[in-house]
């Protein structure tokens, strides 16, 4: 972290981090000054509701063994306060609607259990809505659409990251809160060469979810990325000003996909679902070398400045931008 980004104690917040519940992870949050992560609390990103209540329970007992280094959030203040404190604030979240099986009910449960954010498919088919892999995107499902309503009346976090294209548009315009797409990156960079480009998202869905008021994070999982693990710090700063040229400066932040410590079984299971036979390889991602762990992310700020990015746009990217969301949408 450089002398200027330790002066300011800047606000950095990333929008999605699926890692491991774990104090090498929590460690790491605390060198690179990280103020908020909103974590995907899930043993699998399949889970149903009894194994979504066992990952839950995890986070429980972390929170109490490492109150030194992290809290529990439930809305803007808690990630205000945290951070004044020096500590690392964390709002929960599925990256499924799975764990809440048929029941609708189970959006309350989930949500007085601390859960502020489900996403509304994983790559497949679910109950409420259709994933980015899926070659019949039939959108939001009425189930879907019920789950939204009851996400706007609770203040929940309503994310479309892995979601098709028509079930994306459907959230968007179904929703009245500004929903979300945790983590993704821009189909239409010149030259983006990325390996997952069913991943990334259209100008429209990028333009459709900005003008609602909604937030786009930015990925650095390196199948997402330009060049993939060669892509270097300059380019991905390059992505960022694309982005922004879409979205603008107010609806851009990170949401990096971080994975960094979960094990090979976890790496293969995402790729493969429980619904196909399909290989899938079991080598962790590589990061690029100037992002290796969460502790480098003020490196990205740096390389922003240096493009002669005004203040108020850097502090907005690394975390005010995320802060405004969640005061409007969590509370």
């Amino acid at each position: 972290m450089t002398e200027t980004t330790n002066e300011k104690r800047r606000l950095i917040i990333d929008g999605l981090q699926a890692d491991e519940c774990d104090l090498e992870v929590f460690e790491e949050w605390q060198k690179g000054g990280v103020s908020c992560v909103h974590c995907t609390a899930m043993n699998y990103t399949f889970d149903n509701t009894r194994e979504a209540i066992s990952a839950l329970s995890r986070w429980r007992r972390a929170f109490r063994s490492h109150s030194d280094l992290i809290r529990p959030a439930l809305g803007a203040d808690d990630i205000v306060n945290t951070a004044k404190d020096g500590k690392t604030a964390v709002i929960l979240g599925f990256q499924n609607t799975l764990p809440l099986e048929d029941d609708l009910a189970m959006v309350e449960m989930f949500y007085d259990l601390g859960i502020r954010s489900l996403q509304m498919s994983y790559n497949h088919q679910g109950l409420a809505g259709s994933g980015c892999l899926e070659p019949n995107d039939s959108g939001l499902s009425l189930y879907g659409k019920k789950i939204v309503e009851e996400m706007n009346r609770l203040g929940m976090i309503v994310d479309v990251s892995h979601c098709g294209v028509k079930t994306s548009m459907d959230s968007i315009e179904h929703s009245t809160m500004p929903i979300a797409v945790t983590h993704s990156n821009s189909l239409s960079f010149p030259g983006g060469g990325a390996e997952l480009n069913h991943r990334l998202k259209s100008d429209e869905i990028m333009k459709a979810c900005a003008e609602k008021g909604g937030m786009f994070g930015m990925v650095l999982f390196p199948a997402m990325l330009p060049g993939g693990v060669n892509c270097t710090l300059e380019r991905f700063c390059d992505l960022i000003e694309h982005t922004v040229s879409i979205v603008g400066h107010k609806n851009v932040g990170l949401g990096t996909d971080f994975v960094w410590r979960r094990p090979l079984s976890y790496i293969k299971q995402v790729r493969t679902g429980r619904s196909t036979f399909d290989m899938a390889s079991v080598i962790p991602p590589k990061w690029p070398e100037w992002m290796r762990t969460p502790a480098d992310f003020p490196r990205i700020a740096d390389e922003l400045a240096r493009r002669n990015w005004s203040e108020e746009h850097v502090d907005d990217y690394m975390g005010e931008n995320w802060l405004r969301y969640y005061r409007r949408v969590l509370g």
